[in-house]
């Protein structure tokens, strides 16, 4: 995840460097809370619409996720 705003439900996600930023909303966010946070690495469907690249079935990849919160993992260590 490049960055998300929660207030405004939008955010983009890089591809690791390869291709152009993905468009992300939160009602495609497939977690409690539907928030993410910048690192975190995610997983999606790629969907093309008239306003560009979009990520529908946003979620967390299942070793990502733990039950320290958001962004945070049980290593300590923030995802790259």
């Amino acid at each position: 995840m490049k960055w998300f705003d929660p207030e405004r439900g939008t955010g983009l996600i890089s591809q690791d460097g390869t291709g152009p930023d993905i468009r992300a909303e939160s009602q495609a966010i497939r977690e409690n809370g539907r928030c993410l946070c910048p690192g975190d690495r995610v997983l999606f469907d790629l969907t093309h619409d008239s306003t560009g690249l979009r990520a529908d079935n946003i979620h967390r990849p299942k070793d990502a996720r733990s039950q320290d919160g958001p962004g945070q993992h049980s290593d300590g260590q923030t995802p790259q």
